[in-house]
């Protein structure tokens, strides 16, 4: 049959709103027990009204292993991580995201204990549990009881505990700094390892690595190995097989490995040729990340990151050689996705390929090619590959060059109107220190079955690119990014793949406030706009801002600023107090309970527009946060959405 003739962006999808709202899921953990080479992985189900669930894969099955009661996930810093971990014996120590409790899970038989309830405004995250020892676990506390909605940001304090699960005691062993995070015990249960840092910093602006001898509930011989406030950020340290502590520092620059032998307090850089300019690392916006892994005494399996895209290879610590093992995983160590040991000759990885979302894999190393085993996709669906737009690196030239990925609008059964050119939908991701990527993404999927072109832009920020390129927008914050987003649309323009007439901006977060930033400083480039949970009044933030973020805003926003500017420059970079220059229709999306960028930021920027004329729509998800879990909010979004940009673009 021959492709049918329509405009751009009104093409039909077999990506349905529905199919993404009730047949998709989200991989958020994995945790491995060796010994029997199960995976447990942390589901959330839209259709279970985002309920994390641990599922099992064993033996070539799965089966849910959590009971219904529960939701494996840990609020820690808020935004989630570190809920789960392994005991030697093979139970499960989870963070109940209700209770915040500590429970303890038979994965045989599905039932769960508690083995340490938390008081009101108590909770737990980052588990590790002595080798030996296993009534003793370390874990990350946080503690809420002084915090009101006003004062989260100076008021809920952080440390290391231990807790003895037979006695039911609980003993401080590090506090006085703002955060923590990778506690662990090494195979041997005589050393602690753990990272920590204070305000202004960011995991990925300074931290600080730590090691001690462990006593029985107690630590001695604390030791500082590396890191720097607001200089150098550690990363992941882990014990490897050979009894030495391997951790990333950006010290050079770039996120490298480097490893520590606590007999000496040597540490040995594991420099690897032509991988000196890649990272090992991600900007850790959750805890529990996991790039790397130790294989046996001699090699590592990694991620390494090059300008956003992620290839796996073999380290062997002996010679500091890697080797490619040629698999086709892009985005490995964005957000939930890592890797994580089954055994000395496999490893479970959960990552996205071009053509791919994102799955949970077994990958068995052989002598030849390494085998690929899926356990289970985020979406159980067949996409043909016929309908996948796979991108285009698109880099703008300069002193300082700027990253993006283009999709082209992509659909079997379409062809556009003669001699038209497609409406573009830019996508800004938030942090701002994160980055988007290369890899399926079934949103952007969403627009280019449908005929719209995509433009994921890594600006000025992001990671994925060394230190330096995310530093410099250190100060700049709403100026730089917004600027280099603008510079990429104008380039694709030149290269006449898009209609210029025809141009939309949208992002969350981070992201919500670049599009709300981009609107009003660039209003002729843009026919319409649509914000998730973005920040519209960087003062009012900074006045109700949870503890994590509450100081980045200084950084990112006034570390160039005078003191006696500074009142004038929060105004200057808050959209909301410059709603007479946008004249792009805004769609605005909010949850109800969200605790990072809270509702009254949509309403406010909302209200700026409509007292000015212009066009403005507030949707709040009742009971959502920062960021969609339920089927209904998922399904609204996206309905929402294409609504907004058949109307403005096509």
């Amino acid at each position: 049959m021959a492709p049918q003739i329509a405009p751009y962006g009104q093409w039909t999808s077999p990506l349905t709103a529905e199919r993404l709202s009730t047949d998709s899921v989200s991989l958020h953990e994995v945790a491995v027990d060796e010994s029997t080479g199960a995976i447990y992985s942390i589901e959330c189900r839209p259709t279970e009204d985002g309920r994390f669930v641990i599922v099992q894969h064993l033996n070539g099955e799965r089966r849910d292993v959590l009971p219904r009661e529960f939701s494996a996930h840990a609020m820690v810093q808020e935004l989630g991580g570190g809920s789960i971990a392994v005991r030697h014996d093979g139970r499960i120590l989870f963070a109940d995201e209700n209770s915040c409790s500590i429970y303890l899970l038979n994965p045989v038989t599905a039932q769960a204990e508690l083995i340490h309830p938390a008081e009101q405004g108590m909770r737990y995250a980052d588990f590790s549990s002595h080798p030996t020892t296993p009534q003793w676990i370390l874990a990350i506390k946080e503690d809420h009881r002084e915090a009101t909605p006003e004062t989260q940001a100076t008021h809920v304090h952080n440390m290391l505990v231990a807790i003895d699960l037979d006695a039911g005691k609980e003993v401080t062993i590090a506090q006085g700094d703002d955060f923590y995070s990778h506690p662990k015990f090494d195979p041997s249960g005589r050393y602690v390892s753990w990272i920590q840092w204070s305000h202004p910093d960011m995991p990925w602006t300074g931290t600080v690595l730590y090691v001690a001898e462990w006593q029985e509930g107690a630590l001695t011989n604390v030791t500082r190995i590396a890191g720097k406030m607001q200089e150098e950020s550690i990363a992941q340290p882990k014990w490897g097989l050979d009894g030495l502590l391997y951790f990333v520092s950006d010290r050079t620059g770039f996120w490298q490995l480097y490893s520590f032998r606590p007999a000496d307090a040597h540490v040995r850089a594991l420099v690897l040729e032509g991988l000196e300019q890649s990272d090992f690392a991600v900007a850790e916006w959750e805890l529990g990340s996991s790039t790397y892994i130790s294989l046996d005494e001699t090699t590592l399996l990694a991620a390494v990151v090059t300008r956003a895209t992620s290839k796996t290879v073999l380290i062997n610590t002996t010679t500091c050689t890697a080797t490619d093992l040629h698999l086709p995983y892009v985005d490995i160590g964005t957000r939930a996705n890592g890797v994580h040991r089954v055994s000395k000759n496999s490893f479970a990885i959960v990552s996205s390929t071009t053509t791919a979302p994102q799955e949970l894999s077994l990958i068995t190393l052989t002598a030849t090619t390494p085998t690929r085993t899926t356990l289970t996709s985020t979406a159980p669906f067949t996409i043909p590959e016929t309908y996948i737009s796979q991108c285009e690196e698109i880099t703008v030239p300069g002193e300082h060059p700027i990253y993006s990925f283009y999709f082209p609008p992509r659909n079997p059964n379409f062809e556009a109107t003669p001699n038209t050119l497609p409406p573009l939908l830019v996508y800004v991701h938030g942090g701002p220190n994160s980055s988007t990527t290369p890899a399926l993404n079934l949103e952007i999927q969403y627009w280019t079955t449908r005929g719209f072109a995509v433009l994921a832009v890594n600006y000025t920020g992001s990671t994925g690119f060394g230190r330096a390129y995310r530093e410099r927008l250190s100060g700049n914050w709403g100026v730089t990014d917004v600027a280099d987003t603008v510079n990429t649309v104008k380039y694709l323009s030149t290269l006449n793949l898009i209609n210029k007439t025809k141009v939309g901006i949208f992002g969350g977060s981070a992201g919500g406030y670049l599009t709300l930033q981009a609107l009003h400083l660039y209003p002729d480039v843009w026919a319409a706009g649509i914000s998730s949970y973005g920040i519209s009044d960087v003062r009012a933030l900074q006045a109700d801002s949870y503890k994590f973020e509450s100081q980045d805003v200084d950084r990112l926003l006034l570390s160039t600023t005078a003191v006696e500017e500074r009142e004038q420059e929060l105004r200057n970079r808050s959209p909301c107090y410059f709603a007479e220059r946008m004249t792009a229709p805004l769609l605005l999306l909010q949850g109800t309970v969200d605790m990072v960028v809270p509702v009254a930021q949509a309403r406010m920027m909302a209200d700026a527009m409509r007292a000015k004329g212009r066009i403005a729509e507030v949707v709040e998800f009742e009971g959502e946060g920062h960021g969609w879990h339920g089927q209904k909010a998922i399904f609204e979004s996206f309905t929402r959405k294409e609504e907004w940009w058949v109307r403005y673009l096509s």
